[in-house]
């Protein structure tokens, strides 16, 4: 009961300081988090305590009934949980109970159950199976029954692909949120060009009430530059444009956006923007800046396949020189 009652105490100690262990994430709270490890706490704690307290009432009814009975002066002699057979004279409760758990015949015995076989002084004996086999094959049964009426009769579990389908949808969800959470990590030397239809239209809301009064709503410019040509004052590719809106440029009145806008929304604002060219302006204003020429992603795999191997062919100019078989 001492130790009992020290485990017991170190659980609930335990408890309030694991719940220190670690922040809670901002959207999550901590029962969130650990309620399966809390559920499974409290259910043993609970567990422990009721055991204790059936086990201290069963002492305390022992007692009150050697008291009642020493009262009125009956001698009973106590009699054995588990009965000694021949063979088992002298030996422990927990002994008992493992040969009858075994079913194992006492050495005394074992006469009563030995074969005619034997070999280098070695007797073969004809135990039955021991009652742990034996339970664990009625359990295997019953299972076997649970699992054929709950899969194939009422249709309640899901099946091997069922379950893979389900884990996929729940690990795109989990992809999604984790990618989410990943917008406050994008900078300069990460930002990619957002496509989606949502970051496009994020990026366009973004754009007609921040930057729309200095560049036009179409992009053709104004106070700033002319977003639809090919000439950029500070670079055309997403992380050029990225880190203008990001640091903005105070020399000609831009401000620095990275105090109102997120990570997230420069960079869908900054796809909005990379879009824009090519597009036809109302009234756009005169080219500043420096030509710059975006250079697809097959063209680039193409040059750096030239430039790395001298043998490299490219199909389509093979194709127009007839030297593509």
């Amino acid at each position: 009961m001492t130790k009992l009652k020290y485990i017991i105490i170190a659980l609930i100690v335990a408890l309030p300081v694991l719940s220190f262990g670690q922040e809670a994430a901002e959207q999550q709270s901590f029962f969130e988090q650990y309620k399966v490890e809390i559920v499974l706490g409290l259910t043993v704690l609970i567990s422990i305590i009721a055991v204790s307290a059936m086990y201290v009432l069963l002492i305390a009814l022992k007692v009150v009934l050697k008291l009642k009975r020493a009262e009125m002066g009956i001698e009973e002699e106590e009699k054995e949980l588990i009965p000694a057979i021949e063979g088992e004279e002298g030996m422990g409760f927990w002994r008992k109970f493992w040969n009858r758990f075994n079913d194992s015949v006492p050495v005394a015995k074992e006469h009563e159950v030995a074969t005619d076989h034997e070999y280098d002084g070695i007797r073969e004996l004809d135990n039955r199976l021991p009652p742990w086999w034996l339970y664990g094959f009625y359990a295997s049964i019953l299972f076997g029954v649970v699992y054929l009426i709950n899969y194939e009769v009422l249709g309640t579990g899901q099946h091997q692909d069922e379950e893979f389908q389900a884990e996929m949808m729940q690990a795109e969800e989990d992809v999604k949120v984790y990618l989410a959470s990943l917008g406050d990590l994008i900078d300069e030397s990460n930002v990619t060009l957002a496509t989606e239809t949502a970051d496009i239209n994020a990026g366009k809301a973004i754009y007609e009430s921040n930057c729309s009064v200095c560049h036009a709503a179409d992009g053709g410019g104004g106070v700033g530059p002319n977003f639809t040509d090919q000439y950029w004052l500070h670079g055309g590719d997403m992380a050029s444009i990225f880190k203008t809106i990001k640091y903005g440029v105070p020399a000609k009145g831009m401000i620095a956006w990275e105090t109102q806008l997120s990570p997230k929304k420069m960079q869908q604002v900054a796809s909005y923007i990379y879009m824009m060219e090519g597009n036809t302006a109302a009234n756009p204003k005169d080219s500043q800046g420096e030509l710059f020429e975006r250079v697809e992603v097959d063209e680039e795999h193409s040059e750096e396949d030239a430039e790395s191997n001298p043998d490299f062919v490219d199909d389509e100019a093979a194709l127009e020189d007839g030297e593509c078989c």
